[in-house]
């Protein structure tokens, strides 16, 4: 019996630490393709006006999934960083959109960037903790 709950543990956080690292490689790849897209400039997509679902602090994963369904109904549904918002969003479960003021997609952009660092510097600090 206790070679099995040993078993059962090993599984539990080997699953959790692939998960994490998952999280993280997805949150700077997040970062990397808002980065390309502020550096682009393109006003079709920049000059976009989208919900602001983004809190200035307090990010969570359910703000980045609420930000990959904003991206629904923009120029910006078919690009990669909608796609890694929505893989990131899976880890967050299931999410609705608040009704909110609306901003340009510059600035929502930005904070997607702002909240994918501070939830990365958080995944980072846990693993250095542990």
């Amino acid at each position: 019996m206790r070679t099995l709950m040993l078993l059962v543990l090993t599984i539990v956080a080997v699953t959790g630490l692939r998960r994490r690292k998952a999280r993280e490689k997805l949150l700077e790849e997040i970062m990397e393709d808002v980065d390309v897209m502020l550096k682009q400039r393109s006003k079709m997509n920049l000059n976009q006006f989208v919900k602001d679902v983004l809190p200035s602090a307090g990010c969570s994963q359910k703000h980045l999934c609420q930000a990959a369904m904003v991206m629904m109904n923009t120029n910006l549904k078919f690009s990669m960083l909608h796609r890694r918002l929505f893989a990131y969003a899976n880890y967050s479960g299931h999410c609705s959109v608040p009704a909110s003021e609306e901003h340009r997609m510059e600035v929502f952009l930005t904070k997607i960037q702002k909240c994918c660092q501070e939830l990365y510097s958080k995944l980072k600090h846990k693993r250095h903790v542990k």
